[in-house]
Order: C-alpha cells, then sequence, then structure tokens
C-alpha cells in the first residue's frame, strides 16, 4: 500500500460542498455506516471503506482512520466475473439436456435466454470474489483528497462511493485549473501570458 510504504500512483481531487459543524463525528457515523459488509452474495461487486492498516477491520472500533488533520482509510471493492468461455460452455451442456429432456432440437430464444440468465447466476455463486484495495487520504481543513488509483472504473466507483457516503461531490484536481491555483501563481501567470504575447 503506497500510503504506508512503497509507491503510490493515485489521483487527486477538490472536495466540494461543505462538512457539519462537527466533521469527524460526522465522519466516523458515515464512514461505518458505509463500510465493506462481507455479504455471500450473487452480486458482481461488493464495496465499501476498511481500515488502511487492517483491510479486514470495517468497524472502525477506534477510529484508527484519524491522523491529525488527516483521514486515511481504503476503498474495498470485491468483483466476481465468470469467464465468457466457461459461460457459454455449461449454458450449451444446459441448452442440450433441455432439449433432450423435452425431445426437441431447438429451443426458443427466451428460453434460451433464461437458460444462460440461470447458468451465470449459478456461476457467479459458486466464483470467489477478487478483492482489489485503494488508498484514500483525505485533508479535511484543505478539502483535498488522494485516491490510490487511475483506473477509470475504479475512480467512478470512488467518486459515486464517496458522494453517497458524504454528500460531498468530487472534482478531479488539475494542476493547471486557475480556480484551485493560489491567487499569487495566478497572478504570476496571467504575468508571463502577457508577457509571451
Amino acid at each position: 500500500m503506497g500510503l504506508l510504504k512503497g509507491q503510490l500512483t493515485f489521483s487527486r481531487y477538490r472536495v466540494a460542498g461543505d462538512l457539519p459543524a462537527n466533521p469527524r463525528e460526522f465522519i466516523d457515523k458515515q464512514i461505518k455506516l458505509f463500510s465493506f459488509k462481507d455479504l455471500l452474495s450473487e452480486n458482481e461487486k461488493i464495496m465499501g471503506w476498511t481500515s488502511l492498516e487492517n483491510v479486514l477491520d470495517t468497524d472502525f472500533e477506534y477510529a484508527n482512520y484519524l491522523l491529525d488533520d488527516y483521514i486515511i482509510f481504503s476503498l474495498r471493492i470485491d468483483r466476481k466475473t465468470v469467464p465468457a468461455s466457461l459461460l457459454r460452455l455449461k449454458t450449451l451442456e444446459e441448452e442440450q439436456s433441455r432439449m433432450k429432456e423435452k425431445s426437441v432440437e431447438r429451443l426458443y430464444k427466451a428460453e434460451r435466454n433464461d437458460i444462460r440468465d440461470a447458468v451465470h447466476l449459478n456461476l457467479l455463486k459458486k466464483t470467489p470474489p477478487v478483492p482489489s484495495f485503494h488508498e484514500v487520504c483525505w485533508s479535511i481543513s484543505q478539502m483535498w483528497v488522494i485516491f490510490g488509483s487511475h483506473s477509470e472504473k475504479v475512480t467512478d466507483d470512488f467518486e459515486d462511493l464517496f458522494k453517497r457516503t458524504f454528500s460531498l461531490k468530487l472534482i478531479p484536481s488539475v494542476p493547471w485549473n486557475p480556480s484551485y491555483m493560489e491567487p499569487d501563481m495566478i497572478t504570476r501567470i496571467n504575468t508571463l501570458e502577457r508577457h509571451t504575447t
């Protein structure tokens, strides 16, 4: 994990919106409410917050995500995927079994679709999830967040869960965006632009 040791690849965001008067109490309540729940289900994706230091700690019993002005935690995403070739093979086996059982040479399209859906659900139940963990560092006073991923699919999931959890919107931080620069830096850039034109 890059925040604790090693290299870190990250996306940076500005946090839009206001926190309540007691932000630490609000964050504590919300992070526990949206923590990772290890549910046995046929969902293809389950996600939630975990402790950065111990990804199995989803209770945050000792508020171990607080570090001075920073909130540090992880996003855990468990994904289940059924390989397309396996789904095709098992669906074909089930279709042939059904045709033999009914003594017919063909099945209607709706019935084939039902078989495919049932086979997919059955395989999904048997497939173990593949977990992934992504670090989050949030400066409460400066209202910026660092998230440990560049993947579009993962960052979309992160932005969505962050908004649902804290009712705050994340805006990707672009270094050259004047609305997020220090006033002194904007003045220097404008001066530089006038001198180069």
